[in-house]
């Protein structure tokens, strides 16, 4: 009984200090998701969108990525948007947790299509 009791809290634990990094990822992949979707302009510069980006972050209050941290650039007819980061966080005592998250990785629309 004890023993359950303790596992069930160090699982507690770590889902209170896991969920939010997770939710915070969450966020900046709906927001990345959101800047490549909702151009307000088909002909966006990098420097448009970068600043639109940061507005975001801002306004967002994201905490785990800044925008120096997400790549923008142009390839191929299009805008890419890297944003993919790795975050550390302490868990218990003297060990740290490590989330990465390597699925930021957008394209904008090729100038001239839909």
């Amino acid at each position: 009984m004890t023993t359950n009791l303790v596992f069930f809290g160090l699982l507690l634990i770590a889902a209170l200090r896991v969920a939010p990094t997770y939710f915070e990822y969450l966020t900046v992949k709906d927001m990345v998701r959101r800047a490549v979707v909702e151009q307000p302009v088909s002909g966006e510069t990098v420097p448009q969108l970068k600043n639109r980006l940061a507005a975001l972050l801002v306004t967002n209050q994201v905490r785990g990525i800044e925008i120096d941290d997400i790549a923008i650039y142009p390839e191929r007819g299009v805008i890419v948007i890297d944003a993919r980061y790795e975050t550390r966080f302490p868990l218990f005592w003297i060990l740290d947790g490590v989330m990465q998250f390597d699925d930021l990785v957008f394209e904008t629309t090729p100038v001239g299509r839909s």
